[in-house]
């Protein structure tokens, strides 16, 4: 009904001309319809213990196993990368060590351009240098990618014996393990996620962004999985 409502108010807009006394579409039945909130969003994130099996797992070269246990960890280790911007950046996109881009998903709907920087770990690097540039030669569009991305992580869930994890879940476990692991304040975990606090755009104007914060976050949540590695 949400999604509904979206659309009865665009139609409003775009056939309503009240300046010029036109009301195609006179009736708003929203105005006696209350929308119920939202449920929470189920959470999508693991432990340090099932990250370290995905890292540490052997899918067959060049599988579809292999690349969704690359791009996982990828995404795990620059900050919940989504997978559209990992298969559209470039060599171009790598300055200073880090790795500039527009987050696809809102950049044409903030004022920023969506824009992050995030440095390349070591970890991160040749990942980085195997993946970045060459997805978009090896698969048509971002569906194709996506659809073995899915394949990839079920079949390695299988070999792992492990239930129902997904690419996005790399991204929830950055931002979950950042908060109550790290305890890194809700500020610089939406920071570090590319997310637009609504509730903060005026305190935006007068801030600049501090991707040392970033780094800092970062480094915190790799340091729980090496830590975790040497016990």
């Amino acid at each position: 009904m949400r999604d509904l409502r979206g659309l009865f108010n665009y139609a409003r807009r775009k056939y309503n001309r009240k300046s010029l006394g036109l009301l195609r579409i006179e009736h708003y039945p929203f105005d006696e319809y209350k929308i119920v909130g939202a449920p929470l969003t189920r959470k999508r994130n693991t432990d340090i213990d099932t990250l370290k099996l995905i890292r540490d797992s052997s899918p067959l070269p060049e599988s579809r196993a292999e690349l969704a246990r690359d791009l996982f960890m990828l995404s795990f280790y620059m900050c919940g990368i989504n997978a559209v911007d990992v298969f559209k950046v470039d060599k171009s996109n790598i300055v200073g060590g880090r790795l500039e881009y527009n987050r696809s998903k809102t950049k044409d709907k903030r004022k920023d351009n969506a824009f992050i920087s995030i440095k390349i770990i070591p970890q991160a690097k040749p990942l980085i240098n195997k993946y970045v540039g060459s997805l978009c030669q090896r698969y048509s569009n971002i569906g194709s990618l996506n659809k073995a991305l899915s394949a990839g992580m079920r079949e390695l869930c299988n070999q792992l014996n492990v239930n129902g994890i997904t690419y996005y879940w790399a991204r929830h476990t950055v931002g979950n393990l950042a908060r109550n692991k790290c305890r890194m304040s809700k500020d610089d975990v939406a920071l570090a996620l590319n997310h637009v606090d609504r509730e903060r755009r005026i305190t935006d104007i007068y801030v600049d962004k501090d991707w040392s914060i970033i780094d800092e976050l970062q480094e915190k949540v790799i340091q729980l999985l090496i830590g975790e590695k040497e016990d």
